[in-house]
């Protein structure tokens, strides 16, 4: 038994009590909806007292899931699976469906603060480096005052820092644990501890810490709704994304193009 076998069948038996529409993008669910129902989802989600995970699915995440058996598991075993990109939308699009739009994953943490604020949900937050987790927790404490902030912490972690944090989110009483280590490590970190946590609900964050603590610039919002965030991205990170995005772009939309083909009726009759 791989050691995320266990929690995904834990999983699974919540995830049955949790449905949304979801398209299939490569093999990966991901859900029809807005900004607005992702939240009142992580609601009932929390006031159900359903545990797992929360996901962001972009281009990256889908590349990783054709390549990484245990990543595609974790992408469709998660609780909900949104789309955070332009990229995802547009391989919908050539498979004949439609997400209504794209959920910056950076955008939703202040909806996910806005909404712990208000029902009094207590939120940790675990990635980055230790300067910028606390200029984050900082900028959201001024954000939102009422804020219960259960706890941070840095993410380069070892076996025994594992262990301290996972304690100090467990006797915390942490509800949402938020996780900004970058594709697949974080992904990786949530499988190989989500036995040893009580947290209720984890999301996956990405590079979410940088951007609101301020420490990089975000993309304009112009750019971001013609499907050009990853080109802001790579200009500003040429040497770390360069194959992410030149590579991994075209890979994509060849795949799609590919299994819209497969898949076609008149390929089908």
């Amino acid at each position: 038994m791989s050691p995320h076998e266990a929690p995904i069948r834990i999983l699974h038996l919540a995830r049955d009590q949790f449905f949304t529409e979801t398209v299939n993008v490569l093999d990966v669910p991901v859900a029809v909806l807005r900004r607005a129902e992702l939240t009142e989802l992580l609601d009932q989600a929390l006031r159900s007292g359903l545990r797992g995970w929360i996901s962001y699915v972009n281009v990256h995440a889908i590349n990783l899931a054709t390549e990484l058996p245990w990543f595609r598991s974790f992408m469709k075993e998660s609780l909900v699976t949104y789309c955070d990109g332009e990229g995802v939308r547009l391989g919908a699009k050539i498979s004949g469906r439609r997400i209504p739009e794209r959920i910056v994953t950076t955008d939703w943490l202040y909806d996910v603060c806005d909404l712990a604020q208000r029902t009094g949900r207590k939120i940790y937050f675990l990635g980055s480096t230790k300067s910028v987790v606390a200029k984050t927790v900082l900028a959201l404490r001024n954000l939102y005052p009422g804020l219960q902030v259960s706890g941070f912490h840095n993410g380069f972690l070892d076996s025994v820092d594992i262990t301290e944090v996972v304690g100090d989110i467990n006797s915390s009483g942490t509800d949402i644990l938020v996780i900004g280590m970058g594709m697949p490590l974080q992904e990786r970190w949530i499988l190989d501890n989500y036995r040893d946590l009580n947290a209720k609900i984890i999301l996956n964050a990405g590079s979410c810490f940088d951007y609101v603590s301020g420490m990089k610039k975000r993309c304009p919002r112009f750019m971001g709704n013609i499907g050009l965030e990853w080109l802001y991205r790579l200009l500003q990170e040429p040497r770390r994304l360069w194959q992410r995005y030149l590579i991994g772009n075209p890979r994509f939309v060849l795949l799609c193009l590919r299994d819209a083909l497969r898949n076609s009726p008149e390929r089908m009759a």
